[in-house]
C-alpha cells in the first residue's frame, strides 16, 4: 500500500488518539468518567436478550442443515436457558441454571459446520436487531470458548 493510500487510516488513528488524549485529560482534570453500559444493556436488556435467544433457536431449529439436534427438543426450555446464559455472560442480573455445554451437547455429534452455521445465524439476528458490530464481537468472544464443549465429531463408521 502506498503512503497516500494510508492517509485515511493515519488520519483516523490521529483523530482517535486525540479523542483518547482528550478523554484522559478530562478525567485527570476531575471530570466524571463516562459509564460504560454493560453488554447486556447494549443487547437490549431482558427483552433484547430474550428476543435474540428465541429468534436464534427458531431459525436454527427450522434450518434443514442445522436443526437435526433440535428435533424432539423442548424449544421453549432451550430458548429460556439460552437467554439466561447470554444474560449471565453479558453482565445481566441472571445466573445460568442449566447444565454445562459439554453435558447438554454430548452425543449430538455437532460438527464445526453446524456450530459455525449457528454463529452465522446469530450474526444475522444481531444485525437485524441493530446491535453494534462492537457488541456483536464482544458477545461472540464470550461464546467462542464454548465451541470445544459443543463440537463433537461423529463416531467413525463401525463404532
Amino acid at each position: 500500500m502506498t503512503a497516500v493510500a494510508n492517509r485515511p487510516l493515519a488520519s483516523w488513528l490521529l483523530l482517535l488518539s486525540g479523542m483518547v488524549t482528550g478523554v484522559t485529560a478530562g478525567a485527570a482534570a476531575g471530570a466524571a468518567p463516562a459509564v460504560q453500559m454493560s453488554l447486556y444493556d447494549r443487547l437490549g436488556g431482558e427483552a433484547g436478550v430474550t428476543a435474540i435467544a428465541a429468534t436464534l433457536i427458531d431459525r436454527v431449529s427450522a434450518d434443514p442443515k442445522l436443526g437435526r439436534s433440535f428435533k424432539d427438543a423442548g424449544l421453549d426450555r432451550i430458548k429460556r436457558l439460552l437467554a439466561e446464559q447470554i444474560c449471565d455472560l453479558t453482565g445481566g442480573p441472571c445466573r445460568y441454571s442449566g447444565d454445562s455445554m459439554r453435558e447438554v451437547h454430548a452425543g449430538h455429534h455437532i460438527s464445526q459446520a453446524e456450530f459455525f452455521g449457528m454463529v452465522a445465524k446469530l450474526r444475522v439476528v444481531l444485525k437485524e436487531r441493530h446491535v453494534s458490530q462492537g457488541a456483536t464481537n464482544e458477545l461472540l468472544r464470550l461464546l467462542a470458548p464454548m465451541k470445544r464443549d459443543v463440537v463433537e465429531p461423529a463416531p467413525a463408521a463401525g463404532q
